[in-house]
Formats: C-alpha cells, structure tokens, sequence
C-alpha cells in the first residue's frame, strides 16, 4: 500500500514531526517510544541505534504500529494510525534519506530557529546519539492498512 496515495494522508503527515512506534518485546509486551521520521519510496524511515530497543524488539516481532500526531491547531481531533511490517539495518540509511531527515529536522526555517535557539543544549545531543548500543542504525517500516482515529 502506497501510504501517500490519499492526499487527505499526505496533507497529514507532512504536518506530523513525531511518530509513536508500538513494538513487542521478546516476552510479548508492549513498547511505545516517539521517534523522528521521513517518508520515502513508499516506506517509512526512522533513524535509531541498532541495538535500541525498537530496534531489538523489531528483530524479534517484526509488525509494528505508528501513531502519527499532526498538528493540534489543524488536526485537534485526528491520529493517524499505520500498521506495517518492520525491519531493523545496521549503519546509516540511504543518502536519499539522510538528505530528507536534514531537510526536515534540521535545515528547514522552522528547525534551523529551534536549532538556535538551543545551540547551549547541543552537547546533550551528541550524548544521547554516543549512548546508542550498537552503533547507529535504522528502521524501514512498509506500510500495511492505514485509517484515522479520533484523539483522546
């Protein structure tokens, strides 16, 4: 399934930063944790440790579930809801998606302002990255059956 192919879809993830990624544990429980993410090709990409636990809990129970939240101003009632099936690489994902986390996260208007803003805080990023067990590394979720739920 193309997620992008509804425009109502479209509209809403590109007013979404965050994804919540619902895994399950080895033991069958479950984990929910925020991530940053990009589309492309059809997939969606977040970047993470390889040994995170998304990461390790993705090796072991490979469907997962994404919770997008948009905007509250435009989309005060909506989530997103994505099932899809995941993979977990090591290293770093293609330059094609590199290129599309920098111009969302980091090189927009938006984010280069928040960037500065925090420029003191820059040190408590590259801690949090150092501490990724395994080295870095990244999900490829293929997106299976999407629909929208109202918000809590």
């Amino acid at each position: 399934m193309l997620l992008t192919a509804d425009a109502r879809v479209r509209t809403f993830l590109r007013r979404s930063s965050i994804v919540q990624v619902a895994t399950l544990s080895p033991k069958q429980r479950p984990f929910v944790t925020p991530l940053w993410f990009v589309l492309h090709g059809g997939a969606v990409y977040i970047t993470s440790g390889y040994e995170s636990w998304a990461a390790r809990n993705i090796q072991q129970h490979p469907e997962v579930a994404l919770l997008f939240l948009a905007d509250r101003r435009v989309h005060a009632d909506q989530v997103l809801r994505v099932r899809g099936t995941a993979t977990c690489h090591r290293g770093f994902p293609p330059w094609s998606v590199l290129w599309r986390v920098a111009m969302k996260y980091e090189l927009s208007p938006r984010a280069l302002l928040v960037e500065l803003r925090n420029l003191r805080k820059w040190h408590l990023r590259r801690d949090y990255y150092a501490q990724a067990k395994g080295g870095p590394g990244y999900l490829r979720i293929v997106p299976g059956a999407c629909e929208f739920l109202r918000r809590p």
